[in-house]
């Protein structure tokens, strides 16, 4: 989402979307996203899943809700809705999604009763892959640009999938390491729903955590599955660079193996609401 009203007095709004779908008129809850702290831009991770049937019309909604503070506690799933701040609403057709050339479609938000609001919702849809693998890696790096003036950066990585029209998905966000520029990150799960292939780009970015959600990205990485094996095989790390003038930043990204390999197959069923 983006330019969302603020509702916090002291930070920012902390954004969650709920997706629906309307059947015989009434609304069906499919999922929920994670809630982001302190943003008014969102870039959620957290898919929604629904079979697509393009013989029939598949209206969908989206509610975007400013979660409050005393809640983020609370499972998503019991989260009740009329106890957080309406943020907006938006509508379209799966259709509408699908058809695009890059599957990606951005609508403005409404109030309940239909009025315009600030800010929009872009919903971006994909087939999901049939395959049922996945890779589990560990990520840390060494050496990382001091962000912070009193302490060291809070750093934590974002990994997205590119589409063919450069647009990156995010599919997995690591936990942040406070304090510390040699970072050992817990261990991560792609399925090959997330990653699709091995040969697929893929966008590592590298962020000092900020608390009012204005994140600071150290620096970032374009690589794919296959890559991250040939970079443990290799034993070597692989180069960040800045975006200013896509400078070589004089950290490096290393990836670890888990249960002494680097890919970890395993059979995975099917979710029903999120993969």
């Amino acid at each position: 989402a983006s330019k969302l009203r603020n509702m916090d007095a002291l930070s920012k709004s902390d954004p969650m979307l709920v997706v629906y779908t309307k059947m015989d008129g009434r609304l069906e809850e499919i999922g929920r996203t994670e809630v982001i702290l302190n943003s008014l831009e969102p870039l959620w991770i957290t898919k929604a899943m629904i079979n697509y049937q393009f013989e029939i019309v598949q209206p969908l909604v989206f509610r975007i809700y400013d979660v409050d503070t005393k809640y983020h506690n609370t499972p998503l799933k019991t989260l009740n809705l009329a106890q957080q701040d309406f943020l907006g609403e938006a509508f379209c057709n799966l259709s509408e999604i699908v058809t695009k050339f890059n599957h990606s479609l951005t609508l403005n938000l409404r109030n309940g009763s239909g009025h315009a609001l600030q800010g929009t919702v872009t919903v971006h849809a994909e087939e999901t892959a049939s395959s049922r693998m996945a890779v589990d890696m560990q990520f840390h790096c060494l050496n990382l640009d001091n962000k912070d003036t009193f302490s060291k950066s809070d750093p934590f990585l974002r990994v997205s999938r590119l589409s063919e029209s450069a647009v990156a998905i995010p599919i997995c966000k690591t936990e942040v390491i406070k304090n510390n520029l040699n970072p050992v990150w817990r261990p991560i799960t792609l399925t090959s729903q997330q990653y699709s292939s091995k040969d697929d780009p893929l966008l590592v970015e590298c962020f000092d955590f900020d608390a009012s959600g204005n994140h600071e990205l150290i620096g970032s990485l374009q690589t794919t599955i296959a890559q991250l094996e040939n970079l443990y095989n290799s034993k070597a790390g692989a180069n960040f660079y800045s975006h200013k003038g896509q400078k070589k930043v004089r950290f490096q990204l290393y990836d670890t193996i888990i249960n002494k390999k680097l890919l970890h197959l395993t059979s995975r069923r099917n979710q029903s609401v999120f993969s």
